[in-house]
């Protein structure tokens, strides 16, 4: 029986590991490869990094059964895919979306069910930086057990 509710910045971690995995293999139309400069970053991106997919985590919320009522946690992720225009968005987040709904994460002493997708928003450009960049966002969410 666990007596506190588990963390939910591991479980975040495992999606940024999954992504950067994911990232560096992503094909574009003609066949080559984005390579190692698509980085998944946690919270925000550097100013200089315009191709990038950040990863927005909640803190979890915790559930169980009356015999350990915080054995189990939901976390909710929101994943924002960065590009230069939209086609390098869309084909970022095509590429998480398919990272994420594919992978086993890992998670220390927890046992990750296949994420899902919960939401998402037409590409939108962001004039608030400049250059002006384009986003694709979209929501995700993980449960895990203790293991």
């Amino acid at each position: 029986m666990t007596s506190i509710p588990a963390a939910a910045e591991p479980h975040i971690r495992a999606v940024q590991a999954a992504l950067t995995a994911a990232l560096n293999q992503l094909p574009t139309p003609t066949g080559s490869i984005f390579g190692p400069g698509i980085a998944a970053y946690i919270g925000a991106r550097p100013d200089a990094d315009t191709n990038c997919v950040v990863v927005h985590g909640a803190p979890g919320m915790p559930s169980g059964s009356l015999g350990d009522r915080f054995a189990d946690l939901t976390v909710t992720v929101q994943l924002t895919a960065v590009g230069t225009g939209p086609e390098q968005a869309t084909a970022y987040a095509d590429a998480a979306r398919a990272a994420l709904l594919t992978s086993t994460l890992a998670v220390t002493g927890r046992v990750c069910w296949p994420a899902w997708q919960l939401a998402d928003q037409p590409v939108l450009r962001d004039d608030t930086v400049q250059p002006p960049l384009w986003i694709a966002t979209a929501q995700y969410s993980i449960k895990s057990n203790p293991a």
